[in-house]
This record gives C-alpha cells, structure tokens and sequence, in this order.
C-alpha cells in the first residue's frame, strides 16, 4: 500500500524536474544569455594564452566546442529544441493515427486504405530507418548548409518542415496497424458486440465503450513514438543532417566547422561526431542528457501506465 502511494509522488517528482530543465531552457533567450558565458575565445592558463577547445576542467562546468562555444550554454539552449520538437511530432502522429483508424473501422476504410498502410508498414520495417532517412532527406543536404555570412531564416524554417513532414510520415503505417489491431480485437469481444445489437454504431463503440483500452494504449504509443522519434534524431544528426539545418563556419583556408542552428542535443551529439577522439566531452556530455531525457520519458511512462492500470481496476 505504500508503494502504491507512493507512485504519485515519484511521477510528480519525475515531471516536475522535466519541467523545470524546460523552463530554464526557455529562459535562456530573454535572460540567461545575458548572464552566460557563451563563448571563450581564449584564456589564461598556466601563464600561456590557450586557444578552443578547452576542456571541462579549464573552463567549467562543461568546456567547449573547438570554435569556443560553451557546452554548458549550448544545452541549455538545446533542450526545449529537442523536447518540443519530439513532442510535437510525436502527438500529431498520434492523432493522425486515431483519426485515420476511425475511417478504417468501417468497411470502405477496411477495404481501401487498411491496405495501403500496411504495404508501407511492411516497406519500413524492411529497409532500416536511418537508411530510409538518409534516403529521403539527402538530397536537402545543400540546401540545409548555410555559411556564417548567409544565413536565412525563412529557408531554415522551410527545410525544418520537410525534415518533420517525412520523419511524421515514417511513423505512421505502423501506429495504424497498431490501433487497427486493437480495435480488431475490442470488437469482437462480447461486450461490444452487445453494444453494436442494441443500436450503438461503431463510432460510439469506440468513443465510449473503448475509451479505457485506447487511453492505455495510446498513452503507451505515444511515450515509444516519443522515444523512438528522438532515438531518429540522432541518426539524423549522425549524417549531419541536423534538425532546422547547418551553419558552417570556417576554420581556415582548408578546414570547416558544421554545427546546429537550433542547437538542438541530437544536433550536439553529430557535429562533435569526429572529434571523439580529441574532444570527448564535447559528445559525451550531450549524449549522457539525451540519456537522461530518455530514462525519464521511460519512468513518467511506467508510473502513468501502473497508474492507468490501478484505476482501471479500481472502477471494476
């Protein structure tokens, strides 16, 4: 019994924290950027004039990027980026899933467009997303890479769109055949068949008499797409294809610089890809908050679940 009351307060513990980092983050144009140190282009150490990137130890809490940027500022910044652009994309697929499956839980539905989404679910599955990205946002590679000198919002803003339409349209066969294969089966349980001989049409069915299962299990897809969406993220930015585009600042006559506009941490993790080796902390401390996001996601996902669960067996 304690632990059961206890499941509240760590979901709210865990939300709490959630909001709280976002709310930082969204504080960082207006006031924290002010007060940050965003970029050190040089320093002081050891009586000599050193040069980005430093290290964690030589400029605390995080370091920098080779160009001097610092880590701590960029994650700040990213957050939001990253959280809002996950969840945004993530509910609009779910509610174009709900939203298609109430067509498909009709005959004409059934026959004509259940089909086709499960061609393309079974098209996906086979063809591993990172490749089936790489494919289909590729060729807006140039057209994602801006210089120092040439940056434009409205294209920025123009690509970030396409990136979204096709990451939307990626997930979608499969959350249909999902909640297609649920509906299926409600339906053929007893209770909705005795609701269908007194009159209730299947629109009502499913708004009323399916209202608990779907809530479950909507809440349950919506948290893996979630997770699934920011896991493509950072495929994504494996191939410097960052979220909202590039910005390419160059170094010298022979080298360049690609980095994130948005500064979005999957974005973080990809630009710094090549410089494991020499910078580590650079990925390691982007890629130890993608991890923590995620266990996060994952424990608000499990207490609302055994939440659902134990009122759904409470009003039994």
């Amino acid at each position: 019994m304690i632990i059961l009351k206890n499941k509240p307060i760590k979901l709210w513990i865990l939300c709490s924290l959630l909001s709280f980092f976002l709310l930082i983050s969204c504080l960082y144009e207006p006031f924290l950027s002010k007060i940050l140190t965003l970029r050190v282009e040089k320093t002081l150490i050891a009586g000599e004039i050193n040069y980005p990137p430093f290290t964690p130890l030589e400029v605390p809490p995080f370091g920098t990027d080779i160009i001097g940027f610092t880590i701590f500022a960029k994650i700040i910044q990213g957050f939001k980026y990253t959280f809002f652009i996950g969840l945004l994309l993530s509910f609009f697929q779910i509610v174009s899933s709900l939203i298609i499956n109430s067509l498909l839980i009709y005959k004409f539905g059934e026959k004509f467009l259940l089909p086709i989404f499960l061609y393309f679910d079974k098209l996906f599955s086979l063809i591993p997303k990172p490749f089936l990205l790489l494919l289909l946002i590729g060729p807006y590679y140039s057209a994602l890479s801006f210089n120092t000198d040439n940056v434009q919002p409205q294209a920025n803003l123009k690509f970030i769109i396409i990136q979204l339409f096709i990451l939307f349209l990626i997930g979608i066969p499969n959350l249909v055949k999902l909640y297609h294969t649920e509906l299926t089966f409600l339906f053929k349980q007893d209770f909705s068949l005795v609701s269908q001989t007194l009159g209730s049409s299947k629109i009502r069915t499913v708004s009323y008499s399916f209202r608990p299962q779907i809530t479950e299990l909507t809440v349950n897809l919506f948290f893996n797409i979630l997770i699934k969406n920011l896991s493509l993220f950072i495929y994504l930015a494996y191939f410097n294809l960052y979220l909202g585009g590039s910005l390419v600042t160059k170094l010298d006559e022979s080298a360049t610089y690609t980095a994130s506009i948005s500064n979005e941490w999957s974005g973080l993790i990809g630009q710094n890809i090549n410089s494991l080796a020499s910078t580590p902390w650079t990925i390691l401390i982007p890629l130890g908050f993608y991890s923590v996001l995620i266990f996060l996601l994952v424990r608000i996902k499990r207490y609302l679940m055994e939440e659902g669960a134990k009122s759904i067996h409470s009003s039994k």
